[in-house]
């Protein structure tokens, strides 16, 4: 797949929660492109950020930065910067871990703080359970009631979910209309 380059950061939603690593994981694995993948320091010195930012200008053109923040993209890099604000100014599009027992309030706060800072969100990957939904047709049945009402709520798409085994099952549909990728069948 060709074309335009995706400059794309994975982060959390809220503080402590794991995930953006396996979703990046499973990103690259469905979206098929040369990434230049960084693992960034969620409280990186001005020094660290312009490494950081020196690296992603040394692949233009051959790869496409792929920034897995372990961190939240809430947390603050400066005075009155997020790292939400940083991913507007280096023109990263946001692949967000979102909780799915607070996935609604959530969404709601973490997508004004996206257009506050008029930082683009490429979607949501649902992760974790819920405690008592250690079954996986029940957690099925809770995403097909909680993805609509989700992406009515925010106007993010949900690319992907994360299954009781750790897997991302991605939603090819979603995929194509953000362009990130063919549907694999």
């Amino acid at each position: 797949m060709g074309g335009r380059a995706m400059k794309v950061m994975v982060a959390n939603t809220w503080p402590g929660i794991p995930g953006a690593t396996a979703v990046a994981d499973a990103w690259q694995q469905v979206v098929q492109r040369p990434w230049g993948r960084l693992r960034v320091d969620p409280n990186p010195s001005e020094a660290q950020l312009k490494a950081l930012w020196q690296q992603i200008s040394e692949w233009a053109g051959e790869k496409d930065p792929l920034l897995v923040l372990p961190g939240s993209v809430a947390d603050p890099i400066g005075p009155g910067q997020t790292w939400a604000d940083l991913a507007h100014a280096w023109g990263l599009s946001l692949l967000l871990t979102l909780q799915r027992e607070t996935a609604l309030s959530q969404a709601a706060a973490f997508a004004a703080l996206l257009r506050q800072a008029k930082a683009c969100g490429l979607g949501w990957v649902l992760i974790g359970s819920l405690t008592e939904t250690g079954d996986p047709q029940a957690l099925e049945k809770l995403d097909a009631t909680l993805i609509p009402r989700l992406e009515a709520q925010v106007g993010m798409p949900v690319l992907g979910r994360m299954a009781l085994d750790g897997q991302i099952l991605w939603d090819p549909d979603a995929l194509l209309l953000c362009n990130a990728a063919q549907p694999r069948n």
